[in-house]
């Protein structure tokens, strides 16, 4: 009984949820001007070992307004499968699922799929990062980090600045109009609080959890327009 006991709990503990996010921020040519504007590449991706099951579910992609995003794509075990952009409130009724984040307002979802066990997939997407025009020079980007499971949860999400950092004129000169931010270390403002950095990259992990409904900001001067 002993040894049955130990095999259970092996098994019961090896089940999980590995979700791991990547967002670049970077600029590009505003179409039809001559100025730039910020956007994000993103990448999702989820990896999972859990009981041997049917499972139906949806790749789902939850979009804060203020940052449209320009396309959405979609892996499920190796193979694309279309996402398509609905109004959480109408996904919810089509779907007859609850997508927990209160602080979005559209979700981009997959066709639901049945998997036995385990699956991994990939989500890949552009967002647009729309000025805040109530703070005049001042951009900011938003990221929902959401989710529910009643197995342990591993999460990661990781801001790449690295690539926008070299476009910032004159950075590190005590000429530049920037020095003083650059010098205090505050160019950028991210939260929540809690995050490591490294060459120019911001990480926040959270790691054994049940549920999340967390967002990740950064603001920063928009010198390009």
């Amino acid at each position: 009984m002993g040894l049955l006991s130990f095999f259970l709990a092996f098994f019961f503990f090896a089940y999980y949820e590995k979700i791991d996010t990547y967002a670049r921020l970077f600029l590009t040519q505003k179409p039809g001007t001559m100025f730039q504007e910020p956007h994000i590449f993103f990448d999702q991706r989820y990896s999972s070992v859990l009981s041997p099951v049917l499972f139906v579910g949806n790749l789902f992609l939850p979009e804060d307004p203020q940052f449209p995003a320009l396309w959405v794509r979609g892996w499920l075990n190796g193979s694309p499968i279309p996402m398509k952009k609905y109004p959480r409130e109408e996904a919810e009724k089509i779907f007859a699922r609850h997508y927990a984040s209160h602080y979005a307002q559209y979700v981009w979802l997959s066709e639901s799929f049945h998997v036995h066990g385990g699956y991994n997939y990939i989500i890949q997407a552009e967002f647009n990062v729309l000025p805040a025009l109530e703070q005049g020079k001042i951009d900011e980007f938003h990221y929902i980090i959401n989710g529910n499971s009643s197995e342990p949860l591993y999460m990661t999400f990781t801001l790449d600045l690295s690539y926008i950092n070299r476009f910032i004129p004159g950075i590190g000169k005590p000429n530049s109009p920037y020095f003083i931010q650059w010098l205090c270390g505050n160019f950028f403002k991210l939260s929540p609080d809690g995050y490591k950095t490294s060459s120019g990259r911001v990480y926040w992990q959270w790691q054994n959890i049940h549920s999340i409904d967390q967002k990740i900001k950064a603001e920063w001067y928009a010198w390009y327009r």
